[in-house]
């Protein structure tokens, strides 16, 4: 049997327990600051703390960018001379420009032909959910193309992945919704939950109250296709919540069946974009049943 390597980038936001488990490569993402020389590393030298901190301090969201083709170039190159075939899957296609470069570092590779590139169509823990599916396919034994095959078809299309905002602040200074929108989401105490549709973002309900109240919309709306969920992993991930997270831990706990519950921390590309007291769950549908054709032949016999 091949050995395969899975890679995937920081945004996966996995704790370190199951990226040793995954034996992941993760290859961080960049975080900047105006007036600040130094250089970021996602989870490397910075943390959701440090995000928080600066922040506060300087008034100003960092940006947030995707190294060059040429480190995954170097991971790849240096896996392929280890005698490893390689899975990368990361941010998706629609969320990052990460993803060019991804494609672009897998064609100038010594191997082309030893990289598989799976689109996840999300982010954040629902990537890691992916790798968690691609990690039990090569259990399984199935080669590169079978996974990347199952993975497309079953997977990615199945994930479900919903957060509630706690707090408009981050996007209203990154741009991503205007002073305006924030100052009536803050007076009227709404919490907007983003969900990832056909890999890309968008504002689902908008419920009134505190970050419970959006928390229990989230997990009402999982409750009612608990039935067709895929119960061997479910992901609570959230960035600086980590009362919001047990608290809906122990609801999942007691009143669902998923084997593998995991608490993870948004990281700081992640974090940047959606604040503190942000939470999401992240979990899998099971692929719908083809309905067999019944041919014209047979139906006649």
């Amino acid at each position: 049997m091949s050995k395969i390597k899975l890679i995937t980038d920081s945004t996966v936001d996995l704790t370190k327990e199951l990226i040793k488990e995954l034996d992941l490569e993760v290859i961080p993402l960049v975080v900047s600051f105006d007036g600040d020389e130094t250089t970021y590393y996602d989870g490397i030298n910075i943390h959701q703390q440090d995000i928080i901190e600066k922040v506060k301090k300087n008034g100003k969201l960092p940006q947030t960018s995707c190294i060059g083709p040429g480190k995954y170039e170097e991971v790849f190159n240096d896996y392929i001379d280890k005698g490893y075939e390689i899975i990368f899957s990361g941010i998706g296609s629609k969320l990052s420009s990460a993803y060019q470069s991804v494609l672009i570092a897998k064609d100038s590779c010594k191997n082309p032909d030893l990289v598989t590139i799976i689109d996840s169509n999300n982010l954040s823990s629902a990537t890691g959910l992916v790798l968690l599916k691609i990690r039990d396919f090569i259990n399984q034994g199935l080669t590169r193309q079978e996974i990347e095959e199952k993975v497309n078809t079953e997977i990615t299309p199945n994930i479900h992945a919903s957060f509630c905002i706690d707090t408009t602040d981050y996007m209203v200074k990154g741009g991503r919704c205007s002073a305006l929108t924030g100052f009536i989401v803050k007076i009227f105490s709404i919490k907007p939950i983003i969900v990832v549709s056909n890999g890309k973002l968008l504002v689902g309900k908008k419920p009134i109250g505190n970050i419970n109240v959006a928390i229990k919309t989230i997990y009402t709306d999982m409750m009612k296709e608990i039935k067709d969920c895929d119960l061997e992993y479910m992901m609570v991930t959230h960035f600086c919540s980590d009362s919001a997270a047990n608290y809906i831990i122990a609801l999942l706990e007691e009143t669902t069946g998923f084997k593998h519950i995991y608490n993870t921390n948004a990281g700081s590309v992640i974090g940047s974009h959606c604040g503190p007291g942000t939470i999401g769950l992240l979990y899998m549908v099971k692929p719908k049943k083809k309905k067999e054709t019944v041919t014209k032949e047979r139906k006649k016999k």
